[in-house]
């Protein structure tokens, strides 16, 4: 009777378990997110990370697996691998890779070649033509010199020209490093806030201009109860460190950091000119942005009553405008609204601000500076930036 009983207890429990998953094994669901593929976006390339495969988008964008590496090819020939993040570039496929290495500036090379319109300003496209074609292509070698690699792909240059009735252009090195710092510098421009810790606490608001590439805003601390503004002196590298230094001379304080990814921030901070020396840690991320923005433009405001950043994006099909502002010393964000009307912006603000700026634009539409006033209940003061075409 023991015994019966016994099996019966016995078989209850197995059921019981094989109903709560117990004594089998599960696979969890790798996590994954979006990234996008930037030699300015490139459209048309086959990706894999895990599990995950396809063609990256008309904005370059692709999915990959959190944690593991994405694979990029055009048929036979394969561009190179790198840690799934949100925005690749030529650069994160090249072992300490920078703008200034063969193997990156060939990559570059080889992608504006392959751009349908062979305008990279615009977005390379590679057309499903040159995707068909590129199956039975060689792989090349990326890291032979400028010279060598031209050589080396003229088989494939013929093949695009048969494939899409144009004659493709193989740019020089120092067109492609100079389109490459280009869309890096526009990728990483924009508005970052944050916080900084250590010995003295606080907020900090920084602009990474699309001009320069230089990293300036303002700081506010805790302890002096005070805002001090800082300048760029090391622009942001043209490497997989995006690193740089910002800091005030007057007082000291340097900002000396990287960029995590084009939404990230995060470093070390320090002001040596004190009795006693202090330093901390400081991490920021992106704030504004909008997915359908034609153009991205930067500024700081300053003035007696306040300094801060205002970043907003231009939606040229209706010349509107959006974007959102910083108060650093008052740790506040708010909303911009406005439109374009020729080259002057006219906007408001959620906090009641009305800004009044004009645009002047390169000639090749590419980049331009901003500049204005901006008057409030309580004060007014000027406004100056940057921006950039988002390709």
């Amino acid at each position: 009777m023991l015994l019966k009983i016994s099996a019966i207890l016995s078989m209850t429990v197995a059921l019981i378990l094989a109903g709560c998953g117990g004594g089998g094994s599960t696979t969890a669901t790798p996590a994954t997110a979006t990234g996008q593929f930037k030699d300015s976006k490139t459209s048309g390339l086959n990706y894999a990370s895990g599990g995950q495969t396809g063609v990256t988008g008309a904005d370059g964008s692709f999915t990959y697996e959190v944690g593991q590496p994405v694979t990029f090819k055009i048929g036979g020939v394969t561009i190179g691998t790198a840690t799934g993040k949100s925005a690749v570039t030529p650069i994160d496929l090249v072992t300490a890779g920078t703008s200034s290495s063969a193997a990156v500036q060939n990559r570059v090379r080889f992608l504006m070649m392959l751009d349908s319109d062979n305008d990279a300003t615009n977005g390379i496209t590679i057309s499903s033509a040159v995707q068909a074609a590129a199956a039975s292509w060689p792989q090349p070698d990326f890291s032979v010199p400028e010279a060598n690699f031209s050589t080396a792909v003229s088989g494939i240059q013929a093949a695009v020209n048969i494939a899409d009735s144009r004659v493709p252009v193989l740019p020089v090195a120092t067109v492609a490093k100079t389109h490459l710092e280009s869309t890096l510098r526009c990728s990483y421009a924009g508005a970052y806030k944050g916080t900084f810790a250590g010995d003295d606490t606080g907020q900090f608001g920084v602009l990474v201009d699309a001009i320069t590439g230089s990293v300036s805003g303002f700081a506010y601390s805790n302890f002096s109860a005070a805002t001090i503004g800082l300048s760029g002196s090391v622009p942001i590298s043209y490497d997989q460190n995006a690193a740089f230094v910002s800091g005030n001379g007057t007082g000291g304080t340097t900002f000396d950091g990287k960029y995590t990814s084009v939404n990230g921030v995060s470093g070390i901070w320090q002001n040596a000119s004190t009795p006693t020396p202090s330093i901390g840690t400081f991490s920021g991320s992106r704030i504004g942005g909008a997915s359908n923005a034609a153009y991205r433009f930067t500024g700081q405001y300053s003035g007696s009553s306040d300094n801060g950043l205002m970043t907003f994006d231009l939606v040229t099909t209706t010349n509107s405008v959006t974007g959102v502002g910083y108060s650093v010393p008052f740790n506040t964000l708010f909303t911009v609204t406005g439109t374009l009307n020729g080259n002057t912006l006219t906007g408001t603000t959620s906090t009641g601000s009305t800004i009044t700026a004009t645009i002047a634009m390169n000639s090749n539409l590419s980049t331009g500076t901003v500049s204005g006033n901006w008057t409030a209940t309580g004060g007014s003061g000027i406004f100056t930036g940057s921006g950039c075409k988002l390709n």
